[in-house]
């Protein structure tokens, strides 16, 4: 049965499309199982019946005309049950109704399997024969194993079907992971990259000082070309934003990737496979990484790539031209290649893969340009000339939009455009609630571009910086001197204003490309403060950079990841009073004095939390990373797709650990903070003021949002709303009242843009 499954999938995966794929399936199965009749019926959930898609055996004609209601016939009894259903005498039940209707010969024996995918059933498929006969269980389970392996198949090609559906009345949604908030409708422009460094073949060179040569223009060129692209978003974003291109010079750079291509070129290859050869080892690490942000790094580097491959070769990216307003579609993007767009016609930007938390997101939210970035799967290329509707609220697009539904998203669109202008007059407003309480709002950041914004919206401090990014800029562990001028930019860049500086965070399946970390379970391995403590050699030095670039300074607070229990603490604070009396000895000369930073730990661990007591005698601050919390409290992935409907911060198991760290802490000398992507969140955010947390710590474009948020209640009201969905038991129940809370509010805005 395996080399029989086996055969039929392999054929399924190289058809062209999915009605090819379905025919396969129901003939394989016929001659494999030798049953005289095989059919797929596909789910059509607007007219609330199964259609008959696929059969062998029964009249060609059927196929496209015949339906079941879903609650009709065996075929509505298999989806209605979400089982399998097994009848040795099929003839005998009222089910086969839809058949008789079409006068075909009475089937005795039936087995109908459901076709499920991510809970929804997506179809029936069934076997069926005249004689009587009782399928064996290889047989059964032989359907229900194809059943599962063609339903992501089934699932990948529906959106295609989507796309191409020209029925009037149709709502044509592709759903993906929105990236930069904001609703436009236009016309779709897609485009493909036209270099790949992943397909340059191997080959060896006789000549390596020519390739040397072909290597040293190449890069000269892209410096080049760098240094145009900052100047053309120049007056577009800001200049910490534009330091980014920064960035991509120094990864460049003669100490960076350039020099590796170097030494591969002198084992003797070819200029572009020696730059192949090093690209891919970058690329595995970076995609490899569980930190979102860390991981889209790889499309940085591959852009990157890509663009001194095409001066290598002598070809010039293709330039893109657009028409005013139209909707870009690729299937990945990058900065670089944002800088060279046509900007003003650019309304927004759809890709198949990326994310939010990339370099090219982070450049469309400064630019004001609507994002999606992950979309489901798809044949992108049909969307091109297609009017779309982007909903970057949400993370959807909708195709050949009716009317009414353009209509609909007009008035959105308005209403977008009058909220923001609204929300524009409480930048210079205190965080505070409506009755005067005080909330401080820090800044999550890994980079310098985000300050001028986040002050700009009134940010208190940061409230955690990632040092993961400087040590990535590096070919090598950072030396203390290297490490000082990044915190320094940090340190000052807030004008005393607190500043919280993580300490290295790696390991597991977030790793540094000059120390691989192969686990069989990332998660629950060797990361953040268990591999520095393993490595104080390295820890060392980063304490005392951290604490050089602090000198005359009394704004920097230092937090320690994925603390598990007392003795790693312990064993942390050891090593930084190690670090904080080198460096006082040290720098005892200089002007100013070496003021000991407050030390804390982030909660991420949920065995941390039955500990807290004996932890906050130890520390001066403890941070709430809701982030990893809820995803080892819920034994959720944070990134697979798959269950991002269990993983939220409204499930009354993490409502009940919030409420418990805060009641530990509460009459201690001890500050608290929440530093995860619930802060960032309005609708969370008035969960956490309302329990008693008084500093938040969000991405720089969230702040004006939860400052209005938080501003619109008293903390009696938040206190009286804590009391109330505390007593619920389901996350559906709880989002409801707080979603009433706010409209009561009128902050019906807030909720969708915090999506």
């Amino acid at each position: 049965m395996t080399s029989k499954l086996s055969r039929i999938t392999q054929a399924v995966l190289l058809a062209e499309n999915q009605q090819q794929a379905l025919d396969i399936i129901v003939s394989g199965v016929c001659d494999m199982l030798e049953v005289e009749v095989c059919t797929i019926y596909l789910a059509d959930y607007d007219l609330n019946q199964f259609v008959l898609m696929a059969a062998t055996g029964l009249d060609p004609s059927l196929i496209g005309q015949l339906s079941v209601d879903f609650d009709d016939g065996l075929v509505g009894l298999v989806g209605q049950r979400e089982e399998p259903i097994h009848l040795s005498r099929g003839d005998s039940q009222p089910h086969l109704s839809a058949l008789e209707q079409f006068n075909q010969e009475k089937l005795s024996a039936y087995l109908g399997v459901p076709i499920i995918h991510q809970r929804k059933v997506l179809g029936v498929l069934s076997i069926q024969q005249q004689q009587t006969r009782r399928f064996e269980i290889d047989e059964e389970t032989f359907l229900i194993t194809l059943a599962t392996q063609v339903s992501s198949i089934i699932s990948n090609t529906e959106n295609d079907a989507i796309i191409e559906d020209d029925r009037d009345h149709l709502v044509r949604c592709i759903s993906g992971s929105p990236a930069s908030s904001g609703v436009v409708i236009g016309p779709a422009k897609v485009v493909f990259p036209s270099l790949d460094i992943t397909t340059i073949p191997k080959r060896k060179t006789d000549d390596i000082q020519a390739e040397l040569k072909a290597l040293g223009k190449a890069v000269k060129r892209t410096h080049l070309q760098l240094e145009k692209m900052s100047s053309r978003m120049k007056g577009l974003v800001s200049d910490q934003e534009r330091s980014l291109f920064d960035a991509y010079q120094q990864i460049l750079g003669s100490a960076g990737i350039e020099h590796e291509v170097e030494q591969q070129i002198k084992l003797g290859y070819w200029a572009p496979y020696a730059l192949k050869l090093v690209i891919l080892q970058h690329l595995k690490a970076f995609k490899s990484m569980e930190d979102p942000y860390l991981r889209e790094r790889a499309d940085d580097i591959e852009d990157l790539a890509n663009r001194v491959l095409g001066n290598l070769l002598r070809r010039n990216s293709r330039k893109i031209h657009a028409e005013p307003g139209t909707v870009l579609v690729t299937e990945s993007i990058s900065a670089s290649m944002i800088a060279e767009l046509p900007i003003d016609n650019i309304s927004a930007i759809v890709t198949l893969k990326g994310s939010a938390t990339s370099h090219a997101a982070i450049l469309t939210k400064a630019l004001g340009l609507p994002a999606i970035m992950g979309l489901d799967p798809c044949q992108i290329n049909r969307l091109d000339g297609k009017t779309v509707i982007v909903d970057g609220y949400n993370g959807q697009i909708f195709v050949s939009p009716h009317q009414t539904l353009i209509r609909q998203f007009d008035r959105l669109i308005n209403e977008e455009r009058a909220f923001y202008q609204d929300l524009e007059k409480d930048h210079q407003s205190p965080n505070s609630t409506l009755d005067g309480v005080s909330i401080s709002m820090m800044v999550n950041t890994s980079h310098p571009m985000d300050f001028e914004k986040a002050q700009f919206s009134g940010a208190n401090g940061i409230g955690l910086f990632r040092t993961e990014i400087p040590f990535m800029n590096h070919q090598q562990f950072p030396s203390e001197k290297d490490q000082v001028e990044d915190y320094q930019q940090v340190i000052q860049g807030f004008n005393g204003l607190p500043v919280t500086i993580r300490t290295l965070d790696i390991g597991g399946d977030k790793q540094l490309p000059y120390f691989a970390i192969e686990e069989d379970n990332p998660f629950l391995g060797w990361r953040g403060i268990r591999v520095t403590l393993d490595h104080p050699e390295i820890f060392l030095v980063q304490l005392r950079a951290i604490l050089r670039a602090s000198h005359n300074s009394q704004n920097l607070r230092i937090a320690i990841p994925m603390i598990a229990t007392i003795s790693e603490l312990d064993d942390a604070m050891r090593l930084i009073e190690q670090a904080f009396a080198e460096v006082e000895q040290e720098t005892s000369d200089l002007p100013g004095k070496l003021y000991r930073p407050k030390i804390g730990i982030i909660i991420e661990v949920p065995s941390v939390v039955f500990q807290l007591k004996a932890i906050i005698k130890r520390v001066d601050f403890v941070s709430v990373g809701t982030n990893d919390l809820i995803q080892y409290l819920l034994a959720v992935d944070r990134n697979n797709l798959r269950l991002r409907n269990l993983y939220s911060h409204f499930q009354p198991s993490v409502l009940k650990i919030l409420k418990m760290i805060i009641e530990q802490c509460e009459g201690e000398q001890v500050d608290l903070q929440v530093c995860g992507e619930m802060a960032s969140d309005p609708l969370a955010a008035i969960v956490l003021v309302g329990m008693g947390y008084r500093e938040l710590s969000m991405n720089a474009s969230s702040i004006s949002k939860v400052k209005r948020a938080i501003s619109r209640f008293n903390c009696s009201e938040l206190e009286l709303l804590i009391e109330q969905i505390m007593q619920y038991e389901t996350e559906p129940k709880i989002r409801s009242v707080l979603v009433k809370a706010m409209e009561a509010k009128g902050l019906s805005g807030l909720i969708r843009a915090g999506n």
